[in-house]
């Protein structure tokens, strides 16, 4: 079961970054021969305008093929023959979309699930929180000159800083309050500073912890879209932060999964959340798409060849040539490129399968 979760996920991440790919390029008039759900040979196909959309046998992501050039439609033109911000609009779209689809997600999640905001609702005894000063009703708004916009973002922050002193800023009756404290280290293990925050609870009733948020109030639409908003924004920051620390050699390997380590945490996920039933083992599997999705759109506009950002990274030169380079050195880059993202693919497997044994 676990297979073919992760498999529905992936295909629909990539389909929804093709698909960007896919709307820009009708945008932009640039022809598109096949638009295509799957990879490997094609089980069937509908011709719909100019454009082929088939479904392929391998329920592995899909992909948007365009006309280089000379395309069989006159009144269409090549991708080569767009205008360099033509091209990098296409390119952006794919990620884009990523961030789309999971700010969708979250924004979901927030109304099924109720929503934890920055604003302290109570304090805990006998921690730091009390004793320098934190009010309920204080909205936690920075730490350590972050930006804090909902709970997740508090709780990262805290992960970054274990043991360290935190300058923090409140939001009080209208004014900023400037506390500095340390955290706290709790039974858990964790590094706390002994707040609870605001929690709402889902405005739409699903069957998600019913009782629990019986008495809170209810997220309004409004909320709900904000937090979906803010979630994915700090999916994105928290990509970001991985990916400049995997570059940087401060991070273990044991803490670098790729599709193979990936299946393996939905199969666990799916195991412990369907014992609570259906809803749960779903919200879970579809706050992993957003996380995913979002983990793409951040890759994929990572600088390099072969990706989304290589190109738009190249157009960007071009921009400042004004000369477009030539095909056969776009190739050779993007082959280049290409080579090292599926070098490290290939790490990365041999990777999780270390782990699993």
């Amino acid at each position: 079961m676990s297979i073919i979760i992760t498999l529905v996920i992936f295909t629909v991440i990539v389909v929804i970054h093709e698909w960007g790919h896919f709307i820009a390029a009708k945008k932009c008039n640039v022809y598109v021969e096949e638009f295509a759900v799957g990879m490997g040979p094609k089980l069937f196909g509908v011709k719909k305008g100019d454009t082929l959309y088939t479904v392929r046998i391998l329920p592995v992501g899909g992909f948007c093929r365009m006309s280089d050039e000379d395309p069989p439609d006159k009144d269409k033109i090549g991708f080569n023959e767009a205008n360099v911000w033509q091209r990098m609009l296409i390119a952006a779209a794919g990620p884009f979309m990523n961030f789309v689809l999971a700010l969708v997600i979250l924004t979901f999640m927030a109304m099924a699930t109720g929503i934890s905001t920055n604003t302290v609702a109570s304090l805990i005894e006998g921690y730091p929180a009390q004793a320098a000063g934190i009010e309920a009703g204080d909205r936690i708004v920075k730490v350590n000159g972050k930006n804090v916009s909902i709970r997740s973002d508090l709780d990262f922050y805290l992960s970054q800083h274990e043991g360290e002193s935190l300058d923090i800023v409140l939001r009080r009756n209208g004014h900023n309050v400037n506390v500095q404290l340390v955290p706290k280290l709790a039974e858990d293990g964790r590094y706390l500073i002994g707040v609870r925050t605001e929690q709402k609870a889902p405005l739409v009733d699903i069957g998600y912890n019913s009782e629990a948020f019986r008495g809170v109030p209810k997220a309004s639409f409004f909320e709900c879209v904000r937090d979906g908003c803010c979630s994915m924004v700090f999916l994105v920051k928290i990509t970001a932060y991985g990916l400049k620390e995997m570059f940087t050699m401060q991070v273990s390997m044991d803490e670098v999964s790729g599709p193979i380590g990936v299946t393996t945490v939905v199969d666990e996920s799916y195991r412990e959340t369907i014992k609570d039933g259906f809803i749960y083992a779903f919200l879970t599997m579809i706050n992993l798409a957003a996380l995913l999705s979002a983990n793409l759109g951040v890759i994929n506009l990572v600088p390099i060849p072969a990706l989304d950002g290589g190109k738009i990274f190249l157009y960007l030169i071009e921009t400042v040539r004004r000369k477009q380079l030539s095909p056969e050195k776009e190739g050779i880059l993007t082959f280049i490129g290409f080579a090292l993202v599926m070098g490290f693919g290939i790490f990365i497997a041999i990777n999780d399968i270390i782990k699993l044994t």
